[in-house]
Order: C-alpha cells, then sequence, then structure tokens
C-alpha cells in the first residue's frame, strides 16, 4: 500500500468519525440549508435562482455558504460541522467532504449540476480517458455519491447523468436549470442591461455587434483534453474582424489568469469577469463556445451561435462526448480560423435563429424552473 493510499485512508477515517460526532452534538435544524460556492466566490447562476426561491417558500429558512476549496486539509472539517446537523445541502459541482461521510438519512443533498444537457463526459462517464479518475481512486473516494436529490435540464439527459454519478435513474428529476428563469422575467432583463450598460458603456448605443466568447476549461497535465489555445487563437484573428464587431471575453472559472492577460491589450475585446455568463448573454448579438454547456441556455434567446471546435478529434478521445454536437445543437460547427473569422463578419444586430429543436431536446420546462425544484426537494 503506497504512502498516499494510506493518508488518504486515515484522512478519510477522521473525517467520517468528526462528522458523526457533531451529528451527535448539534442539534439538527429541519430550516438549515448550505450553498456550497465550488466555482467562485459570488452567488450566482443556479445557486442564486434556488436561494431566492428558497427564502420564498421555506419561511424562518437559515442560510449558511461554504466556500469549497475541495482539498483534504483542516479547513474540511470547519465545513463538515456546518453540514452535521443541516437539513439540505444545495451543490451545483463537484464538492468533496459528501464523498468522503456517510450522510445522516434527514440531509437532503441536493445537485444542481452547474451544465444543462448531456454534452461532454463527466464523472464516472470518463473512467478510461486520460481525463477520468482510475478506479483505484475510486475505492478510496466515491466521488458524486449520496446524492439525494439531482436536477436536470431534460428527460433526455436522465440516463447520461445516472451514469456518470453512478446511481439510481429514479433519483435524477428533469425538472430544469433554475439559472434560466431569468430570460421570462422582463423587468430582471431590463436591470441586467441597464446594470451592465452603467458598467461598461461600450454596450450603449447599441453602436457594436456584441460578440460573447466563453470557452470551457481544458484541463492540464496528466489529465490534458486538447493542446488546443483558444486565447492565442483570438489573438491571431482580431485584426481581422470588422471594426464594428466588439468581443466580451467570459473566461472559465477555472481558467489560469495569466492566459487571459493577452486579450487585455486588443482595442476591439473587453475581458469580463463579473457577472454570470447568462447575464452577459442578454447583450450578446452572437455567441462563440467550444464544449459549453451554457450554449444551451444560449438557445432559448434564438440568436446566432458557433461551436469552435479545431480539436474535437483529440477532445473526443481524451475526454468524449455524450452525444454528438449535431444532435444536441443547432449552432455551427467551426474548425478552423478562417471559418470562424468569417462567421464573426458575417453577423449583424437582431439576427435570428430558429432553436426549437434543439430546445425541444434538451428542455423538458423552462418557466418557474427555481419555485418547481425548491417545491420538489422541500416536499418529496
Amino acid at each position: 500500500m503506497t504512502t498516499k493510499k494510506i493518508v488518504i485512508i486515515f484522512y478519510k477515517v477522521l473525517i467520517k468519525t468528526y462528522y458523526n460526532l457533531m451529528t451527535r452534538i448539534k442539534k439538527h435544524n429541519n430550516k438549515k440549508a448550505v450553498f456550497v460556492l465550488s466555482r467562485g466566490k459570488e452567488l450566482e447562476g443556479n445557486l442564486q435562482f434556488i436561494y431566492q426561491e428558497l427564502i420564498k417558500q421555506l419561511d424562518g429558512v437559515k442560510i449558511h455558504f461554504v466556500y469549497a476549496e475541495n482539498r483534504m486539509n483542516l479547513k474540511l472539517f470547519s465545513e463538515v460541522a456546518v453540514i452535521s446537523n443541516a437539513q439540505y445541502l444545495i451543490l451545483d459541482d463537484y464538492y468533496l467532504p459528501v464523498y468522503l461521510i456517510k450522510p445522516n438519512k434527514r440531509l437532503k443533498i441536493i445537485q444542481l449540476w452547474h451544465a444543462a444537457g448531456a454534452f461532454k463526459k463527466v464523472g464516472y462517464s470518463t473512467i478510461g480517458t486520460r481525463f477520468g479518475p482510475r478506479n483505484t481512486y475510486l475505492k478510496l473516494i466515491p466521488i458524486h455519491s449520496n446524492y439525494t436529490h439531482v436536477y436536470v435540464s431534460s428527460k433526455n439527459a436522465v440516463p447520461f447523468y445516472a451514469e456518470a454519478f453512478n446511481m439510481l435513474e429514479s433519483k435524477i428529476y428533469p425538472l430544469g436549470i433554475p439559472r434560466i428563469d431569468l430570460f421570462k422575467n422582463k423587468n430582471q432583463i431590463t436591470q441586467v442591461i441597464s446594470k451592465l450598460s452603467m458598467e461598461y458603456p461600450i454596450i450603449k448605443g447599441r453602436k457594436y455587434v456584441n460578440i460573447l466568447v466563453a470557452p470551457t476549461y481544458r484541463a492540464k497535465g496528466t489529465q490534458k483534453e486538447s493542446d488546443i489555445d483558444i486565447v492565442g487563437i483570438l489573438c491571431n484573428i482580431m485584426k481581422n474582424i470588422r471594426d464594428d464587431i466588439h468581443v466580451f471575453f467570459k473566461a472559465h472559472p477555472y481558467m489560469p489568469k495569466r492566459e487571459i492577460v493577452k486579450l487585455e491589450s486588443i482595442a476591439n475585446v473587453t475581458v469580463i469577469s463579473k457577472y454570470s455568463i447568462n447575464e452577459w448573454m442578454l447583450i450578446a448579438d452572437a455567441f462563440i463556445t467550444d464544449y459549453s454547456s451554457s450554449i444551451f441556455d444560449y438557445s432559448l434567446l434564438e440568436r446566432p451561435f458557433a461551436h469552435f471546435v479545431p480539436d474535437i478529434d483529440e477532445y473526443r478521445m481524451n475526454r468524449g462526448f455524450y452525444q454528438d454536437i449535431e444532435t444536441i445543437s443547432d449552432g455551427t460547427v467551426i474548425t478552423d480560423q478562417e471559418s470562424l473569422v468569417n462567421w464573426i463578419n458575417s453577423r449583424r444586430k437582431d439576427e435570428h435563429l430558429d432553436t426549437s429543436r434543439m430546445v425541444h431536446f434538451n428542455f423538458d420546462n423552462t418557466k418557474d424552473v427555481s419555485k418547481k425544484i425548491v417545491t420538489h426537494f422541500i416536499y418529496s
């Protein structure tokens, strides 16, 4: 047995013992909800919408926030103490403590997974790929275990998430993606556009065709998915883009800052870090990503979008997809820089794209999603 394996086993025993002790010491609170922020320090996206709805529906709810690092350190003990007497633990990503303990039966562990649809493979679906976990690791830390409620965008996605999380389909509910409630709220839309325009005056007056670019994160090192440098490609092509086109670049939360800084000196590019990607979609005349599930959200706005995927064969081999892009998306698939430049330069304001097929395939519910999800996990 390796030293690393011994350390993991020892740490797991400590965490599990500490959790069991805290569940006995601390009185259970059936109105305590813990939100885990894994992708940043700001409450946004699915978590924000569920937070707002939970306050409405559960009178007297006590809400706590945990800022996850997902590392085996002393901080995990304080997180476990917070969780130990809660009724609801609400996640939107991987969360290590859940996989180290045997949760109290009264604890509802709600996974709002940040991705809509079922696009690139995650979790147990990636076993055997370069990106995926090793079986030896999974025996020690059963990732994505112990969820009591998982919410996805459609019934078509349920089998894929059951595989990814190694769980029963009966615990996966296709009630929708909470953050898309923004697109149905005219008052919120007006407020968001006003907020963005005040902080970024270039948006005002609709002088420019706004292109939102938001690539997904590509793992490095032993889990490397591909060698493509999206930021470098964007820097290279911007000199060939029309003067009346402005690019707003939204980096993935895990993308290193040293990669993004290259774009800051380019005149017709604004690097954005504040506010959620769904808020930025509201001012975008078109959207470019690669394998990001945000493409499903954007399809609800019925505007042009494209997948820039020059590394698609490499990515498919090193990580893989649940379904082909053409099956789940109505967007244009682009694999070379010249075609990318041509697609961007052909964009105009107020274009319409019929995405009805894509929306029907990837969403079973697009109205009052947050309300339906909160009602469901409170009473089920």
